[in-house]
């Protein structure tokens, strides 16, 4: 069973809300989502935080809303700002949170879409409650990532069209990798965030390429795997924008990650890129390269 995605809203104080307040949000915000929206189970908190939780349903998919007392806790040892640091800088220098939402997804996935489905259904009800809250930060739990709220809400505006990010969803760390033959610094980076699609975080192999060209690759690659949810298999050949392809290589291990990966490997060859573009039916420009970059 995968992780499943919880979106945390940290509040400073409390408010009134309630399951009709997030209903109304989400299809305003949403409204080609109106007929596929419906209370589940009735449910709310007063400004004290008495209350109980509520179930929403989003198409398919069953969302919980929770209110629970003081800061929000990622389930580790270390602090939060050593696991998830804020987009605003020390949490310390900020009003402690007295209290936090927390959005949930509550059935388990064992497809990519089914997957990107239930990560846009609790990002559409996180994007509602922003404007319900007072939250100063959006926590995505299994990134780890900190998120600026208006931002949240500017991707989250963007699930229902075509060309929707996925970024706020994942992180990523960086190291260094060994020496090229040549004596040249090389570059890895590795995902947080991807295992509740795949099963698998991912990790690129040393590169020697500058890191923003490492970014936009492998930026649409996650978009691509999210978005399209191919079954990913052991020397899995894809295209990428600039006529290069990448292979996805099933490990055991990664170098940033002690459990299994998927081990993305950057290939140049313009000839080859083009031969796999048509082999995967995509068209002769752009592909899904210019999709996942727009």
């Amino acid at each position: 069973m995968r992780e499943r995605f919880v979106a945390l809203l940290p509040l400073t104080h409390n408010v009134d809300f309630a399951h009709d307040q997030i209903l109304a949000g989400v299809s305003g915000l949403f409204p080609s989502l109106t007929s596929k929206l419906r209370v589940v189970r009735a449910g709310g908190f007063a400004e004290g935080g008495e209350g109980v939780p509520c179930l929403l349903a989003v198409g398919p998919n069953i969302i919980s809303v929770h209110l629970c007392p003081g800061p929000p806790n990622l389930g580790t040892s270390e602090a939060l700002d050593m696991v998830c640091p804020a987009w605003f800088g020390l949490r310390a220098n900020h009003p402690k949170p007295h209290s936090h939402v927390v959005v949930r997804s509550e059935q388990d996935v064992n497809h990519p879409a089914e997957a990107l489905a239930a990560a846009a259904a609790v990002s559409m009800v996180a994007t509602a409650l922003i404007s319900i809250v007072p939250v100063e930060e959006i926590i995505w739990k299994t990134g780890q990532v900190s998120i600026e709220p208006q931002a949240f809400q500017r991707a989250g505006l963007r699930l229902t069209i075509p060309e929707i990010k996925v970024g706020h969803w994942l992180t990523w760390h960086r190291c260094e990798g060994p020496l090229s033959p040549q004596g040249r610094p090389s570059l890895i980076l590795g995902s947080k965030g991807l295992a509740p699609f795949f099963g698998r975080e991912l990790e690129t192999v040393a590169s020697i390429l500058p890191q923003a060209e490492i970014e936009k690759r492998v930026q649409a690659v996650t978009d691509f795997l999210i978005l399209h949810g191919p079954p990913v298999f052991d020397d899995m050949p894809l295209y990428v924008p600039d006529h290069d392809f990448v292979r996805l290589r099933l490990r055991d291990r990664g170098h940033l990650n002690p459990k299994p990966i998927m081990l993305l490997r950057i290939e140049a060859g313009p000839a080859a890129g083009e031969g796999l573009r048509k082999s995967q039916g995509l068209p002769a420009t752009g592909g899904f390269g210019r999709r996942a970059m727009t």
